[in-house]
């Protein structure tokens, strides 16, 4: 049984699940792919989510009352903009992150958008096909002193 649910403004233990799955993630992706730029210490995980709180909608994903997957969103204008999807590591592979694209699509279909925006990690090769399999399109790109992300679009 899949369920989302919006984390309530303010509700630490929300954000602290979405923190660790991200933190998850993150230690994932660098272990496999050699990928660091979600590996980070879980306090600096918790951190990331409670900024972007302020300004997103943060989404869990629960599968059986466990959570397993996050995303966040925000609308501006008729552009809806999604980051952080990701999805606890033993769960991969099996779909949740296309159900997670398809809640993200709904919302910017049910809220009037008519375009939804994302940045990618440029060297994460699966999540840039992923999104690409998904009918996004790259659309510029944004650096950073870290690293350089991809910016890619879909039109509704």
């Amino acid at each position: 049984m899949s369920e989302f649910r919006t984390v309530r403004k303010f509700d630490a233990a929300g954000y602290l699940k979405a923190a660790r799955i991200l933190n998850r993630c993150g230690k994932d992706m660098a272990e496999k792919e050699n990928l660091h730029h979600w590996d980070n210490p879980m306090i600096k995980s918790f951190a990331i989510v409670l900024l972007c709180a302020a300004s997103n909608d943060v989404y869990i994903l629960y599968e059986h009352r466990k959570a397993v997957a996050t995303f966040q969103i925000r609308k501006r204008g008729t552009d809806l903009y999604f980051e952080k999807l990701a999805v606890i590591p033993e769960a991969s592979g099996k779909g949740l992150g296309s159900l997670c694209m398809k809640k993200i699509e709904e919302t910017a279909g049910d809220s009037g958008c008519r375009t939804i925006t994302l940045e990618v990690y440029e060297k994460s090769r699966r999540a840039v096909l992923f999104y690409e399999h998904k009918g996004y399109e790259a659309a510029g790109k944004v650096h950073t002193k870290k690293h350089t992300s991809i910016v890619m679009r879909k039109v509704l």
